[in-house]
C-alpha cells in the first residue's frame, strides 16, 4: 500500500500541480472540507444476451471501453493532489490506472437497500448505492472519478435477460453533469462485445496531458467591474433551510437518494401542455416543488430561494462530448405571500393550478432573462472576487443556510448509443449529485432519454430535512407531473 501510494506520488510530480481554474479551487476547497463530494450521472441499459457467456464477455468489453475512454478524456487522467496552495489541495495528472481505482461491479443482491415502500426494487438497490457513492471523498494520488456496474440479472435461464446500471461518480472540480453524459456516450460509442483478449490492468499512460480547460481560459469573466460583476448576491430575505450548517461535516455525513420516474407517455404530453402554456419544463418544476414543499414542512416558512445551475458551454465553445466544468448558476426568491397563494386554495382546484402555472411562467422567464446575462455576474467572477475561499466556506459551518433547493436539469438526451444489434438499450438516465452541506438544504437533479422516461432525484444530507417533507414532495411531483 505504501509503495504503490509513493509511486502515484512520484509519477504525479512528472507534471505540474494544478488548480483547475476558479470552479477547480472552489470545489477542492468544499471537498476538503467534506462540504461537496461528488456529482453522478448512471445509465441504466436493459440487456437481453443469448447465453451467460456473452455477458461474461461483456464485462471484459466494458473494462476495454473504459481504457479507450480515459484516453479520449483529458480530464478522467486528474486527481487530488498531496500538494496545496494556500491551504487548497491541487490537482495532478494520474499515469497508472489500477482497475480497482476507477471500476467495481456489484451484483444487486448483495446490495442492502433502503426499503422504502415507494419505487421498485431496482430503484431501491441504485438508491443505495448511490448513497455510498456520494458519501465517500475522493482520495489523494488516484483518478477523481469512478465507475460502478450495478448487475440486476432475470431468473430465466434459457434467455437471460438482466438490468445493468453504469454509474459514473466524479468530483465537480472535473467534471459537471454534462460530463457525466459524455463519459457515457463515450464509453458506448468505444464498447466494442467481440473483444477475445482480456483487458490489461493497470493502464500506463506516461505522456504529458493538459488539463481540462476553464471557464476562464475561454470567456473573458474576471476582469469586467459591472454593477452586475461586483455587487454581491443579494439574499437578505429570510428563507426556510432546513437545518443549519454542520461545523463538523465529515463527522456522520450521510448522503441520501429518492429517485422519481414520469414514464415516456404522460411526460411527452407534460411537454405539450408546457408549450400551449409558455413554460419550461425547468420552470414548472420550480412552481410544483415550491407548492408541495410549501405544504409539506410544518413550521413557519418565511420564503424559499431557489438555486438553478446552467451550462455555459455555449459561451466557452466546448462542445457536449467533452469532460469539463463549464457552469454558473443564478438564484430566484419566493416570498411568503407566494406561498400562501398555495394555501389559502383547495388541493387539486383549478384555482390552484393556475396558480402553479403563474408561477411556472414566473420562474421560466427569470431563468431566461438571467441566463443571457452570462458571464457577468458568472460563478467563476463571484468566487474570483473572494480573497480567501478556504476561509469563506469554513466560516459557513453553524450558519443557517441561504438557499432552499437547487434545481438541476441535463435536459433530453440522445447521445448515449449502445453498439447497433448488441441487444443492449438504454433504459433511462438518473443525474444525483451528493446532499450539500453547506448548499441549498435539497437538490433536485433532472434528465431525460429522448422519447423516454424523465428522471428526478431528490438528493440531501441526512438530518438536514425531515424524510417525511421528501417523500410528500416526492409522491407530489409523480402525481402532479403525470397529470399536468
Amino acid at each position: 500500500m505504501l509503495k504503490s501510494s509513493y509511486n502515484y506520488r512520484l509519477r504525479m510530480a512528472k507534471h505540474a500541480q494544478v488548480t483547475l481554474g476558479v470552479l477547480g479551487r472552489y470545489y477542492s476547497a468544499r471537498h476538503t472540507l467534506g462540504q461537496y463530494r461528488s456529482a453522478c450521472v448512471t445509465a441504466t441499459y436493459n440487456i437481453s444476451l443469448p447465453n451467460d457467456s456473452l455477458l461474461n464477455e461483456l464485462d471484459n468489453a466494458l473494462e476495454h471501453a473504459l481504457q479507450a475512454t480515459i484516453q479520449q478524456h483529458g480530464g478522467l487522467r486528474y486527481g487530488i493532489s498531496d500538494e496545496k496552495e494556500a491551504g487548497i489541495p491541487l490537482f495532478g495528472q494520474i499515469c497508472t490506472f489500477d482497475r480497482q481505482d476507477i471500476l467495481e461491479v456489484i451484483d444487486s443482491q448483495h446490495v442492502n437497500g433502503n426499503d422504502r415502500k415507494a419505487g421498485d426494487m431496482t430503484d431501491d438497490v441504485l438508491s443505495k448505492v448511490l448513497e455510498n457513492g456520494h458519501s465517500e471523498l475522493w482520495p489523494q494520488n488516484k483518478p477523481a472519478w469512478k465507475a460502478v456496474v450495478v448487475k440486476h440479472t432475470g431468473n430465466c435461464k434459457s434467455s437471460p435477460s438482466s438490468k445493468m446500471d453504469i454509474v459514473f461518480f466524479a468530483h465537480h472540480a472535473i467534471a459537471d453533469g454534462l460530463s457525466g453524459l459524455a463519459f457515457h456516450a463515450s464509453l458506448m460509442n468505444n464498447l466494442k462485445l467481440k473483444t477475445p483478449v482480456p483487458a490489461q490492468w493497470p493502464l500506463e499512460l506516461n505522456e504529458l496531458q493538459d488539463p481540462p480547460p476553464t471557464i476562464e481560459e475561454r470567456v473573458d469573466c474576471l476582469s469586467c467591474s459591472c454593477t452586475t460583476c461586483t455587487t454581491p448576491d443579494k439574499s437578505d430575505e429570510p428563507v426556510w433551510g432546513g437545518g443549519p450548517i454542520p461545523a463538523t461535516p465529515t463527522v456522520n455525513y450521510e448522503s441520501c437518494v429518492r429517485i422519481v420516474t414520469v414514464p415516456a407517455a404522460p411526460f411527452s404530453v407534460l411537454l405539450k401542455k408546457c408549450k400551449q402554456a409558455n413554460v419550461t419544463v425547468t420552470g414548472l418544476l420550480h412552481a410544483i416543488i415550491c407548492t408541495s414543499m410549501g405544504c409539506s414542512i410544518k413550521e413557519d416558512v418565511p420564503g424559499f430561494r431557489a438555486v438553478t445551475p446552467f451550462s455555459a458551454r455555449r459561451h466557452t465553445r466546448a462542445s457536449d462530448a467533452e469532460i469539463v466544468n463549464h457552469i454558473s448558476y443564478l438564484t430566484s426568491y419566493v416570498s411568503y405571500e407566494d406561498l400562501q397563494k398555495f394555501k389559502d386554495c383547495q388541493h387539486g382546484s383549478s384555482t390552484e393550478e393556475q396558480h402553479i402555472v403563474d408561477l411556472a411562467r414566473r420562474f421560466s422567464n427569470e431563468v431566461a432573462t438571467k441566463v443571457k446575462e452570462f458571464p457577468h455576474g458568472s460563478m467563476a467572477t463571484k468566487f474570483n472576487q473572494v480573497q480567501d475561499i478556504l476561509q469563506e466556506c469554513q466560516s459557513q459551518g453553524g450558519a443557517q443556510r441561504r438557499y432552499t433547493y437547487e434545481l438541476s436539469n441535463l435536459g433530453s438526451v440522445s447521445s448515449i448509443c449502445p453498439p447497433e444489434g448488441s441487444d443492449i438499450k438504454l433504459g433511462r438516465l438518473v443525474f444525483t449529485q451528493c446532499g450539500f452541506v453547506a448548499g441549498p438544504a435539497l437538490g433536485f437533479n433532472c434528465v431525460s432519454t429522448r422519447g423516454g422516461d424523465f428522471t428526478i432525484s431528490i438528493t440531501w444530507q441526512r438530518g438536514v430535512v425531515a424524510e417525511s417533507v421528501v417523500e410528500n414532495v416526492a409522491q407530489e411531483l409523480e402525481t402532479r407531473l403525470e397529470s399536468f
